[in-house]
């Protein structure tokens, strides 16, 4: 054989063993961020590698066997294990924050969707624990939306215009005298104009205006026709399950979660 092709020969042995030794080794820096670090960008970053060096030792079995592995295999499991606990808190502490009043849940969403990553981190190598996130976040979801809209209508109720009541009739009434039941009896309103369309029309005409504010509106002393209350609950209700969807997708990659929140 040849010195240019046992050269050769050495060279490639030489970057096979690189490559090896890089992606088992595990460095200090990485032990740092993973166990004292706080979720951020830069733990975004470290878990990717993490996760590379796990399918790398699970899916070769050539590694699997190698006498490298056995120094390095129970710290990698250890970072595993610190990871997925350390994911698991900071993700349901950012759930919970959806509990408290007034909180503007699609800016918390956002906010929350530069770490799903680490879902796909739980995904991949805690399928159990990323089954208990995923049930968290569709009964906190559940209770958020169901408390906001039963509020949201309640508040509605209070700006309702009153149009017609129960004294105005439909028909034209029909009066008689001289019978021993009619002495006495107040006499029903045949007002035409109750149940005329009047302005109701805009109502179709505005059908994609934001939905009412309604402390604004009772700030201001509005009142409203029915109608114009259930379109405004209708584009909530239309805009929030759209919100919830493109969430649930993105952060989850899961359609289902969407069906279970709203189930």
């Amino acid at each position: 054989m040849d010195m240019g092709l046992k050269l050769r020969n050495r060279k490639a042995a030489e970057s096979k063993l690189s490559k090896f030794v890089e992606d088992i080794i595990v460095p200090p820096r990485m032990i740092d961020i993973i166990v004292d670090g706080e979720v951020n960008d830069e733990y975004m970053k470290t878990l990717e590698i993490l996760s590379k060096k796990i399918k790398f030792i699970e899916a070769d079995s050539m590694v699997k066997t190698s006498k490298a592995l056995k120094d390095v295999q129970p710290e990698v499991e250890r970072l595993r294990q610190k990871a997925v606990s350390k994911i698991f808190e900071f993700i349901i502490q950012k759930f919970y924050a959806l509990r408290k009043p007034k909180t503007n849940i699609q800016i918390l969403q956002q906010s929350v969707l530069k770490y799903k990553y680490t879902i796909v981190f739980l995904k991949e190598h805690a399928k159990e624990i990323y089954a208990e996130v995923r049930t968290a976040y569709i009964d906190t979801m559940n209770k958020v939306l169901s408390a906001h809209f039963r509020a949201y209508i309640q508040a509605l109720e209070k700006l309702q215009l009153d149009i017609a009541t129960s004294t105005d009739l439909l028909g034209v009434e029909t009066r008689s005298t001289g019978y021993l039941f009619s002495i006495g009896k107040e006499p029903l309103k045949a007002r035409s104009s109750v149940f005329a369309l009047g302005e109701r029309i805009n109502v179709l005409k505005d059908i994609e205006q934001p939905a009412l504010i309604p402390h604004i509106s009772e700030a201001k002393s509005q009142k409203y026709p029915y109608e114009v209350l259930f379109r405004s609950l209708q584009k909530l209700l239309i805009d929030t399950a759209t919100s919830e969807y493109l969430f649930s997708d993105d952060f989850f990659g899961e359609e289902s979660l969407f069906q279970d929140i709203f189930a």
